[in-house]
C-alpha cells in the first residue's frame, strides 16, 4: 500500500461537478469508489444523479431504487457516497455522476482504496483528489509520466466529458482517440506517452470541449511493486495565464512509512520533480537552473509547452518561472509510493479599488506583477496614457482594463462601476416658523430626482419632511418663539439612471424669534385692593422695532382676538396678582408673548377702633406697655413695614414729626394714642387711633389667711401642701396659682416656690392668682409650725429571758394614751414587744415608740490551747463579755495563762448578766519529741484517737513554714517522721491540731513544737 498526496491551489468551490474515480479492475471487497461533499454554508442542498442503475451503494441503495440522491448540509458538514469493489456495477458505474449544489461546496473523489492496472487482488492504494467545478475546466493538457513502466497499465489518464460530442486527441494525432458524451469517460493507455530523450516521457492531450483529466501513475518502478503504488491526480488545463511560481513545496522527499522491505520504517523516499511550463521560460528551482539533462523536453503535438523531469529532489522546493508553470512529484520505495500535483488556475484579471469609494479619491488597480501590459478604458473608450496597473479616475463611468501576458491573447476585466463622490455642501436660512427647501445641485448638470431626496440627520429643534412627489423639504420649528440654531442634513441624487450624481447638504436653520421677558409691574394699593398700572412701562423685550399689544388672557393673546385687547394700557386698574399678556411682533412676522404680572405693594391694614386692655401685672398702679409689641397686634403685616411710629396726638401723627412716644410707654388711666405706618414703597401713610384701658383683677374671697400646723416628727420642719388653702381665697376652677416667698416675687411673677413646701417656725407665703381674661391678683398665707413634746426617759429596754419590766413616759404632758389602752404615765408587767404612747401637749400630739427585747445568751465558739495558754472565742449576746474558770473569779480578758493540765470548765457572761454559758475543755499531754528509728519507742506522733471528732485538722511545718505532713483519714493522723518515703532531717518542727467536738459548735485548737531525732 502507498499513500497518494494530491495538492493544488485552492479556489472557492462552485456548484456543478462530475464525479471521478479510477475504474476498478479486480473483484475485491477492500476496494471501493468514494465521493465526499463538504458544505461551506448552512442550508446547502446537493443533488447527485447520472450514475448507472447497476451501482450499489454501501447503505444498500442502488441506482435503480435511488436514481438521484438529495441531501442538505450545514457549514462544515460533509456527505460521503461509496460503493464496495466486489460488486461488478461499482467498477465504473459512478464515474461521470452529476453533482449539483445550490451553494458552494468542496468535492473530493476517487477510490479510498483502488486498483486500475489489472487483476491484482493483493495490490491497491488510495486514489483520491479534490475536484473543481465545471466552469474551471479547459481543453489542453500536459502530463509527465510517473515511475511506472510502459506496459504495466499503471500510467495513463482518465478523461470525463462535460458536454456531448467531446473529441479526445493525443500528441500530434489528428484523429480522435475517443468521442464522448456528457458523463462518459475514457482511459488513455500508457502507450500514448512519448519518449522525449534521457528516459523522459510526456503526453499531450486535447479535447474539443472542456473536460476533466485525472492522471493515473505509479510511485515506484520496481517490478512487482509498482501495481501497489498507484496515484490519482487532477490535472488543470494548460493556460499561459497560469501562475509563474510555485512556493514552498515542503520536504517533498520526507514521508515516514513502513513496508515489507523497510520493516523498521523509512523517512526519505527517492522523489522526482516534474515541471510543465511554456517554451522559452526561464526556470529556477530554489534559485538554481535545473541541469540540462532534466529538461526542457519538447512535447509532441505542441510547440508552446515543454516539460522537465528532475530526479532525487529533496527538501523544501520553490519553483520560479518567467512564464506559466505547473509542477508534480512522484516518489516510491518498495511497495510504498506517493505523488502530488501542484498548480493554479488561469488568472482572471480583477480590478481592485483602494484609497476611497468614489471620485475623487478612488484608485483602481489590476495585479501589477502577473501581467506584462495594461490599457484602461472608461465606458468602452480607451483612456490615452492609462497603461499602468493603477489608475486614479477623474470622472464617473464603467472602467475596464485589458491585460496581456507573454504570447497569450489579451484579457479584459469585468466592468468596475465608478461614481462621483457625494458632494458635500451647506446652506443657511433664517426661519420664524417654517421654511420650504427645493433641492438643487451646486455643480452637477443633472436634475434632482424627487424619489432620492431623504433626510440623513434629523433636526433637533424642528421637523423636516420630504414631499415624495416633488422632493420639496418642509422644515417646521417645534417651539416657535424659542431662539436657537438647528441643523439637519439631507441628500439627493440626479436623474442619470446608471451614474447618478449625489449631493448631501448640511442645512443651518437660524430660528429667528422675539426675545421676551416675563415681568412684574408694581403699584400702590389704594386701600380697596386695587391699583392703577401703566402697562407700557413693562420692559418685556429688548428687540426693536416691535409693536406691543396687551390682552387680558392668554388665549386672546395667542389668537389676537379682535376687540379683546386692552385699550387703556397706560392707566389700567387691576387687583393684586392680575396677569396680562403682551403680544410682541416684528416686521418679519415673528411673534412672542410676554406675561406681565401686576403686583400691588402691601397696604398697611391697621385694626380699626382698637381698644387694648392691659393688666397692672405688678400691681403698682402703673401699666407699662412696649409699643413695639403692640405693632403685630394692630398691624396685619408688621414685618413688611419697618416705619411704624406712635404719637400722643393726631396732629403729630399726621405730620409724621419727631414728637413720637417712647417704645417703653406707660399709663395710669384710659388713654388714646395714634399709630402712623409709613410704606417702604413710597405709598401714602396710614394713621389710626389706639385706645388703652386698665384691666380688671381676679376677685378674691379674702387676701390673707393664717393657720397653725403641728410638727409631727419633732424635726422643726413641716411639709405643707399649699393648694389645700386655695379655697380660702377663690372657688373658681379656672384660676391658676403660683406660690412665691416674697410680695415682690408674687407681683413680678418671679422665684416661684415648689409645692408642697417645707415650713419652719412662722412663715408667710404669697399666692399669685391668674385667669384668662382677668388681671392677676395676690393674697398671703401665714403658717405657724407648732412643735410637740416627747418623753426623754422612755427608751428601748433589754430584759432577761422570761422576765417583765415597766415602761414610764414621765410627767409634764396634757394626756397619755398607750397602745395597751392605758392612759397613765407608765405601764407595768411589760413583756418583750413593740409599744407606743400618744403624748399630748399644747394642742399637739406626738406618738413615741419603744421596744422591749429579751437578751440573747453568748456562745463559746472557740477554745484555742497553746501550751498552758488558753484563748476563748465568743459570739452573740451583748458585749462586753466576762470570763471565769471557776464561776467566781471573773476577768474581762479572754486569755488564761499557766492553766494546768487536766479537765477544766470555762464560764462566760455578757453585759446583761442574765445567765452564764459554760464549756468543758481539757489540756492534753502534747507530744514534743519522736525518734523514728523503728525501735518501737516514740517512732510516731499519733492523734488517731481524735478521728471521731468533726473537722479535725493536723498539720506539721518546718521552721521555714513549709508543710511536711498533713493528717487525713487515710494516714489516720499518724506521722512517722518521713516525707515522700525518706526521713526528714533532725530538727525542730511546728504543728497544730484542731477539731470540733462531736455534735457541738466549739472549735478546740492546740499548737506546739515537735523535735524529730534521727539516729
Amino acid at each position: 500500500m502507498r499513500k497518494s498526496l494530491h495538492q493544488k491551489e485552492f479556489h472557492p468551490p462552485e456548484s456543478f461537478f462530475y464525479a471521478a474515480n479510477a475504474p476498478i479492475t479486480v473483484n475485491n471487497s477492500i476496494l471501493n469508489f468514494m465521493t465526499s461533499v463538504l458544505a461551506t454554508e448552512d442550508n446547502t442542498t446537493v443533488t447527485i444523479s447520472g450514475y448507472k442503475p447497476v451501482v450499489q451503494f454501501s447503505n444498500g441503495t442502488t441506482g435503480v431504487t435511488n436514481p438521484t440522491i438529495t441531501f442538505t448540509l450545514n457549514k462544515g458538514q460533509s456527505y460521503i457516497i461509496d460503493g464496495i469493489g466486489n460488486i461488478a456495477g461499482n467498477s465504473d458505474g459512478f464515474i461521470g455522476a452529476k453533482i449539483v449544489s445550490d451553494k458552494p461546496v468542496n468535492v473530493t473523489n476517487g477510490n479510498f482504496n483502488g486498483q486500475y492496472a489489472g487483476n491484482f487482488p493483493t495490490s491497491s492504494d488510495i486514489l483520491m483528489d479534490q475536484s473543481v467545478p465545471v466552469e474551471r475546466l479547459g481543453n489542453e493538457f500536459a502530463l509527465v509520466k510517473g515511475n511506472g513502466s510502459i506496459g504495466s497499465n499503471m500510467e495513463g489518464a482518465l478523461v470525463i466529458a462535460t458536454e456531448n460530442n467531446t473529441e479526445v486527441r493525443v500528441n500530434d494525432e489528428t484523429l480522435p482517440i475517443a468521442t464522448l458524451n456528457i458523463g462518459q469517460y475514457f482511459m488513455i493507455p500508457d502507450s500514448k506517452y512519448k519518449l522525449q530523450g534521457n528516459g523522459h516521457y510526456n503526453l499531450y492531450i486535447r479535447t474539443s470541449k472542456n473536460a476533466y483529466i485525472y492522471q493515473v501513475l505509479a510511485g515506484a518502478s520496481t517490478a512487482g511493486n509498482e501495481v501497489a503504488t498507484g496515484g490519482f491526480n487532477f490535472i488543470p488545463a494548460l493556460n499561459c495565464y497560469l501562475p509563474k511560481q510555485i512556493n514552498e513545496l515542503g520536504f517533498i522527499d520526507e514521508n515516514f512509512v513502513y513496508s515489507n522491505g523497510n520493516p523498521t520504517g523509512i523517512l526519505n523516499i527517492p522523489t522526482k520533480l516534474n515541471l510543465i511550463t511554456e517554451r522559452g521560460a526561464v526556470v529556477t528551482v530554489n534559485g538554481g537552473v535545473p541541469p540540462a539533462t532534466t529538461g526542457p523536453f519538447n512535447m509532441t503535438g505542441t510547440n508552446n509547452w515543454v516539460t522537465y523531469g528532475i530526479p532525487n529532489t529533496t527538501g523544501t522546493i520553490t519553483v520560479v518561472s518567467s512564464k506559466a508553470i505547473m509542477a508534480g512529484i512522484n516518489a516510491g520505495s518498495d511497495a510504498v509510493g506517493y505523488g502530488g500535483f501542484f498548480a493554479g488556475f488561469p488568472t482572471q484579471p480583477v480590478i481592485l479599488k483602494s484609497g476611497g469609494d468614489c471620485v475623487p479619491g478612488i484608485i483602481l488597480t489590476v495585479d501589477p506583477i502577473i501581467y506584462d501590459t495594461y490599457q484602461w478604458y472608461n465606458n468602452g473608450n480607451i483612456i490615452p496614457g492609462a497603461t499602468n496597473p493603477s489608475i486614479t479616475p477623474t470622472q464617473s463611468g464603467y472602467y475596464t482594463c485589458s491585460v496581456t501576458m507573454g504570447s497569450c491573447a489579451p484579457l479584459v476585466t469585468e466592468q468596475y462601476k465608478v461614481l462621483n463622490c457625494t458632494k458635500l455642501s451647506s446652506i443657511a436660512y433664517d426661519v420664524c416658523t417654517t421654511k420650504t427647501i427645493t433641492p438643487a445641485f451646486t455643480s452637477s448638470a443633472q436634475t434632482p430626482l424627487p424619489s432620492t431626496v431623504s433626510i440623513l440627520t434629523a433636526p433637533t429643534l424642528g421637523t423636516a419632511t420630504v414631499n415624495a412627489s416633488t422632493g420639496v423639504i418642509t422644515y417646521t420649528v417645534t417651539n416657535p418663539g424659542t431662539a436657537g440654531t438647528d441643523t439637519f442634513t439631507y441628500t439627493f441624487c440626479g436623474n442619470d439612471p446608471n451614474l447618478p450624481d449625489c449631493e448631501t447638504v448640511t442645512v443651518t436653520i437660524n430660528i429667528q424669534t422675539i426675545t421676551v421677558n416675563n415681568v412684574t409691574l408694581n403699584a400702590c394699593d389704594n386701600g380697596s385692593g386695587q391699583g392703577i398700572f401703566n402697562l407700557t412701562t413693562a420692559n418685556v423685550t429688548s428687540n426693536s422695532p416691535v409693536t406691543i399689544t396687551y390682552y387680558p388672557s392668554l388665549p386672546a393673546a395667542q389668537n389676537e382676538t379682535p376687540g379683546t385687547n386692552i385699550t387703556t394700557s397706560s392707566n389700567y386698574t387691576a387687583t393684586n396678582g392680575t396677569i396680562v399678556y403682551a403680544v410682541v411682533k416684528n416686521s418679519l412676522g415673528c411673534k412672542n408673548i410676554a406675561q406681565i404680572t401686576l403686583h400691588l405693594y402691601p397696604y398697611a391694614t391697621v385694626f380699626s377702633n382698637y381698644t387694648g386692655s392691659f393688666c397692672d401685672d405688678n400691681l403698682d398702679g402703673i401699666i407699662n406697655v412696649v409699643l413695639s409689641n403692640i405693632t403685630p397686634i394692630v398691624l396685619s403685616n408688621p414685618g413688611y413695614f419697618p416705619g411704624v411710629r406712635y404719637y400722643g396726638n393726631i396732629n403729630d401723627a399726621n405730620a409724621g414729626n419727631n414728637n413720637t412716644l417712647p417704645n417703653n410707654w406707660s399709663y395710669t388711666a384710659t388713654t388714646t394714642i395714634y399709630i402712623r405706618v409709613d410704606s417702604p414703597d413710597g405709598c401714602a401713610p396710614v394713621v389710626k387711633p389706639l385706645v388703652f384701658t386698665i384691666g380688671a383683677k381676679i376677685p378674691l374671697i379674702k387676701t390673707s389667711y393664717s393657720v397653725s400646723v403641728c410638727d409631727d416628727n419633732l424635726d422643726g420642719t413641716k411639709t405643707i401642701d399649699l393648694s389645700t388653702y386655695i379655697s380660702q381665697f377663690t372657688t373658681d376652677p379656672l384660676v391658676t396659682v403660683t406660690f412665691h416667698p416674697t410680695l415682690s416675687d408674687a407681683q413680678n411673677n418671679t422665684a416661684v416656690s415648689s409645692n408642697p413646701i417645707d415650713i419652719t417656725g412662722t412663715q408667710t407665703i404669697y399666692v399669685r392668682f391668674e385667669k384668662s381674661g382677668f388681671c392677676p391678683n395676690i393674697a398671703s398665707i401665714i403658717i405657724n409650725i407648732k412643735i410637740p413634746k416627747h418623753s426623754d426617759i422612755l427608751v428601748n429596754k433589754v430584759i432577761c429571758p422570761k422576765t417583765k419590766t415597766m415602761l414610764d413616759a414621765g410627767p409634764g404632758f396634757d394626756s397619755y394614751l398607750w397602745n395597751t389602752g392605758a392612759t397613765t404615765p407608765s405601764i407595768n408587767n411589760v413583756g418583750p414587744g413593740d409599744y407606743w404612747v400618744d403624748l399630748t401637749f399644747g394642742g399637739c400630739t406626738y406618738r413615741q415608740n419603744v421596744t422591749v427585747t429579751e437578751s440573747v445568751l453568748p456562745v463559746i465558739s472557740l477554745i484555742e490551747i497553746s501550751g498552758s495558754t488558753v484563748t476563748i472565742g465568743v459570739s452573740g449576746g451583748t458585749p462586753p463579755y466576762e470570763y471565769s474558770l471557776d464561776g467566781n473569779n471573773w476577768q474581762s480578758s479572754n486569755v488564761f495563762v499557766n492553766v494546768p493540765r487536766g479537765n477544766h470548765t470555762v464560764h462566760v457572761r455578757d453585759s446583761n448578766r442574765c445567765n452564764e454559758v459554760t464549756k468543758d475543755f481539757v489540756i492534753i499531754n502534747l507530744i514534743n519529741t519522736i525518734t523514728p528509728n523503728q525501735d518501737g519507742y516514740n517512732d510516731v506522733i499519733d492523734y488517731s484517737s481524735l478521728m471521731n471528732n468533726d473537722n479535725i485538722v493536723f498539720r506539721i511545718f518546718d521552721r521555714y513554714g513549709a508543710e511536711v505532713f498533713r493528717g487525713t483519714p487515710t494516714n489516720k493522723f499518724i506521722w512517722d517522721g518521713m516525707i515522700t518515703g525518706r526521713h526528714v532531717n533532725t530538727a525542730t518542727y511546728w504543728y497544730f491540731i484542731s477539731w470540733t467536738e462531736f455534735g457541738g459548735k466549739t472549735t478546740v485548737k492546740y499548737s506546739s513544737w515537735l523535735l524529730v531525732k534521727n539516729y
